[in-house]
């Protein structure tokens, strides 16, 4: 393994620019423009109203989290991980740990116990912020249950009702002490700083990826100039910034144009309805886009489709109510590519050698870079790619791998179309695609082996997800309540069934 020294001069960005640096710009030439709005069904799946808050709302409560966060007394550069939805809370959250010199580390929401103190271990998360209450689920109470296996997760924090004992209340309308009323200029971080670290798999396990400013501007860059966002424009995305893709489509393009962000939680058409405004642009998942584009009734400017597995790409987007399809093809957290569909039939391929954003200016910053491995790999490196081990370089836990020229290996299975284009066939070997999660089937294998002795693990194609986990077990109702209780997540406790010969036999 190499790691690389970025150039961004050759790059076109500049490395001083750091993300709560570009919202500030914001809050003094936009206040009272509206910057975030809820979900309009919040109410029925977490605690509190929908809010609608102008960048100079939403600066305030920014301030009043990073406070909040502060009051903590964690060391400047501390991870602290999000398991939040996609309501404004997790926009602010991130803006806030941010201005408090944290890091910033969101998982997924379908993450439980067994997931969180894996991962969280590996980064040495010393807090976390959730909710109460998402759905059915207790969000922070399972926070509570990874902090008690964890030694340096000493502070679980939530928004919502009824905050269970041991959990840190958050709140969005607390009070600030005058000397602390003003924190925007408290800790100016470096573009050059990691800022915000995502959670990728391989066989073995989820690992953290750390980005630094400047490589989230020149993510979120590619998908904003691709799509041609312009300033003070609403983007609704249905993505929570809890991802490479969600982050780099949604959440950075907002902050770098000054416009609105109305999130969706769940695809639901109802919210998504509430939230579409003519003009608009719409985030979302490659599979979920023509349903959720039909029910909105407005035709948006552009539609971001969000392919995380290559086999979203055969999805039929040719009637999807918009003036243009942007492709956003995400190779894990690794990388992405964003590109301009010339007509709204097919996707473009991956472009071998250097991507520019625009991808059709020849002048402009070149944000990513790939390569067809000898192995029929792809591999990537530029602007946006990682340049470094997350947490700590001096750690063997990272699993990326870097060459002798900076590029870094995705294991995705690709092959050439013509001389000057890719397409990605395959997810990597011994990694399961369920939805936009990845886990590796190894770790799989090993927890359901360790927690439900007897039980196997099998993997069928789903048209909607990808794949789907099926757990095989002479018990089925034990096996399942055992993985349960172990703290594993849905997907795999959920799809327990009695072995295959049982249920011939029954």
């Amino acid at each position: 393994m190499r790691e690389r020294t970025p150039d961004f001069a050759k790059g076109g960005l500049d490395p001083k620019v750091a993300l709560d640096a570009v919202f500030r710009r914001n809050v003094l030439t936009r206040p009272g423009a509206l910057a975030l709005s809820d979900p309009s069904d919040r109410a029925t799946f977490t605690d509190g109203l929908p809010r609608r808050l102008n960048y100079a709302e939403a600066d305030v409560a920014v301030n009043r989290l990073a406070s909040q966060m502060n009051a903590l007394g964690l060391p400047e550069g501390s991870r602290v991980a999000l398991q939040l939805p996609n309501t404004v809370e997790a926009a602010l959250t991130l803006l806030a740990l941010l201005r408090a010199g944290l890091v910033a580390a969101p998982v997924p929401m379908l993450w439980r116990r067994a997931d969180l103190v894996a991962a969280l271990r590996e980064i040495n998360a010393r807090a976390i912020v959730t909710m109460t209450r998402i759905g059915s689920e207790r969000p922070a109470e399972i926070a509570c249950e990874a902090a008690a296996e964890l030694f340096s997760l000493g502070f679980p924090c939530a928004f919502g009702h009824a905050v269970p004992d041991g959990v840190i209340p958050l709140d969005l309308d607390a009070a600030i002490p005058q000397q602390k009323a003003d924190l925007s200029a408290a800790r100016m971080a470096s573009g050059d700083a990691v800022a915000i670290a995502t959670f990728d798999a391989s066989r073995r396990g989820a690992f953290a990826v750390g980005r630094s400013h400047t490589q989230w501007i020149a993510a979120g860059c590619a998908v904003m100039l691709e799509a041609r966002i312009a300033p003070g424009e609403t983007i609704v995305s249905t993505l929570p910034p809890a991802s490479l893709a969600g982050i780099a489509s949604a959440f950075v393009p907002w902050l770098l144009t000054g416009g609105t962000l109305a999130l969706v939680h769940g695809y639901s058409p109802h919210s998504l309805a509430q939230a579409a405004s003519a003009g608009a642009h719409l985030v979302a998942p490659a599979t979920a886009l023509p349903a959720l584009a039909e029910a909105s009734g407005e035709s948006f400017a552009a539609s971001v489709a969000v392919h995380r597995e290559p086999q979203s790409l055969g999805v039929d987007l040719s009637q999807t109510n918009c003036e243009a399809i942007v492709d956003v093809q995400s190779f894990g957290e690794i990388g992405l590519v964003a590109l301009r569909r010339i007509a709204k039939i097919m996707p473009s391929p991956v472009p071998i050698g250097e991507t520019r954003a625009p991808a059709d200016a020849p002048n402009a910053p070149v944000v990513i870079e790939t390569k067809r491995l000898a192995d029929g790999t792809l591999a990537v490196r530029g602007a946006m790619v990682p340049d470094k081990v997350f947490p700590d370089s001096a750690r063997e836990v990272s699993q990326i791998e870097f060459d002798l020229d900076g590029f870094v290996r995705t294991n995705l299975r690709c092959h050439a179309i013509g001389s000057s284009g890719l397409a990605i066939e395959a997810s990597p070997d011994g990694i399961i695609a369920i939805g936009g999660l990845r886990y590796g089937v190894d770790d799989l294998t090993m927890r359901i082996a360790k927690t439900s002795p007897g039980s196997t693990l099998e993997v069928e194609r789903d048209s909607l997800l990808g794949a789907r986990l099926a757990v095989e077990s002479s018990d089925a109702a034990a096996a399942r309540k055992i993985l349960d209780e172990a703290g594993q997540s849905r997907l795999i406790f959920e799809g327990v069934r009695p072995r295959a010969a049982e249920r011939r036999a029954g």
